[in-house]
């Protein structure tokens, strides 16, 4: 089951206003891969319904955690619908519009070390609250369609993918927004 987090729809409420979206609208729309064939829920689709794919406009690819373990780097990788590709909104930092971003496997999207630097990797990590700012996020708009870029509150730096790549497993670091680099640019 591919699920698709529709454009105008909000996610369990806090989850919607971490995604910037409306709240008046259904969430979710189901579109499954193969109509003929209805395939028993399983763990890994439980998961998924919890939460949506964030997937790179230049690549195509899902934000995921390799291993699904704390301290494992995140990287793009084709969309598979597995519990480290899966989002949803965590707590919020306050009431400043950041949120915890927190896959299927329990752990939240943060940044190595707390680092503000540019070029910093991006981690999953057990999610620690309000002491540490690295591992919220939020969203800003961008000029293309529905694409935004994933702003960190503690460093003011956006989610991108390392060297503009394409690759499978490519690290995803945080940068300056550099207005024009489609790597750094995210859809849910």
């Amino acid at each position: 089951m591919k699920i698709r987090l529709t454009l105008a729809a909000a996610a369990l409420g806090v989850a919607g206003t971490m995604l910037g979206l409306a709240a008046a609208t259904p969430a979710f729309a189901d579109t499954p891969t193969n109509a003929t064939t209805a395939a028993p829920a399983t763990q890994q689709q439980a998961a998924a319904a919890a939460g949506t794919t964030i997937v790179n406009f230049n690549s195509g690819d899902c934000l995921g955690i390799t291993g699904g373990t704390d301290d494992a780097p995140a990287v793009q990788w084709t969309c598979n619908g597995a519990p480290d590709q899966t989002w949803k909104a965590g707590d919020e930092y306050g009431d400043t519009g950041y949120f915890q971003l927190v896959n299927g496997d329990g752990q939240c999207l943060g940044v190595l070390g707390g680092s503000t630097g540019e070029g910093a990797s991006v981690y999953g990590w057990t999610c620690l609250g309000p002491s540490h700012p690295d591992q919220y996020w939020t969203w800003a708009t961008s000029s293309v369609n529905d694409y935004r870029y994933l702003v960190n509150l503690n460093s003011g730096l956006v989610l991108g993918v390392l060297g503009n790549s394409t690759a499978q497993g490519a690290p995803v670091v945080q940068w300056a927004n550099q207005g024009t680099e489609n790597n750094q640019l995210w859809v849910s």
